[in-house]
């Protein structure tokens, strides 16, 4: 079996790359900072890739091809937080960066790679919570979230005839970098590792419900 996913160097994204390769996959993934952590497996291929760049997607899509073939996987990962303020006082230049990445880099990483995706392969597409209901001072990441939530849904609709299913999955609160940056206050110690998430979206691939929006607790 073989994947792709995206933001594969920390948090969930390295979390679920440790799961698949522990469970025998061929995993590909990217981030624009590689740490010197990455397990050195010849069954694994890091790259470096802002995924908000066409050209940087366009190459890193091409080099998974050539060393795993045709995917049964892709997971969009990948995204950033931005900040947490009102809209009145939401700097422009963070707006635009936040849905470049988290919009139009998991646009870019899915259209490049669906010409690659075997018949009856698994598309998961990372959500929150903020997207699913009005989530104040969230900003530009609960507008990409319910960006990536109406995608999936359009997106399943759309390779339907691929036997492709496509999910939008909510981790819910998780112990992550990202987590931290938006909760300072909050005790890390008493939120869900990584490694839980990883084990639910390998569980959520063996069911596929119908539905398309998950959130953690129904895996």
């Amino acid at each position: 079996m073989k994947a792709l996913v995206t933001g594969g160097t920390r948090g969930i994204g390295k979390a679920l790359v440790l799961e698949l390769l522990n469970s025998g996959w061929e995993v590909c993934t990217c981030a624009r900072n590689i740490p010197d952590d990455m397990p050195k497996d010849e069954r694994l291929l890091v790259v470096e890739c802002d995924i908000s760049k066409r050209d940087q997607v366009k190459r890193f899509v091409n080099l998974c091809v050539e060393k795993v073939g045709y995917l049964d996987l892709l997971v969009n990962n990948a995204s950033i937080l931005g900040e947490r303020k009102a809209i009145e006082d939401y700097p422009e230049n963070v707006w635009e960066e936040v849905l470049q990445i988290n919009v139009n880099g998991t646009f870019y990483v899915t259209k490049y790679t669906i010409p690659y995706l075997k018949y009856g392969a698994i598309v998961i597409n990372i959500s929150s919570g903020a997207g699913k209901r009005p989530a104040p001072y969230w900003g530009a990441y609960a507008v990409s979230k319910f960006a990536i939530e109406g995608f999936s849904l359009l997106l399943n609709e759309e390779l339907k005839d691929r036997n492709i299913r496509v999910y939008a999955f909510n981790p819910g609160a998780t112990r992550t970098q990202m987590r931290a940056k938006a909760y300072p206050e909050e005790d890390p110690m008493a939120l869900k590792p990584p490694e839980d998430v990883a084990k639910a979206i390998l569980r959520l691939i063996q069911k596929r419900p119908e539905k398309v929006s998950i959130d953690y607790s129904e895996v």
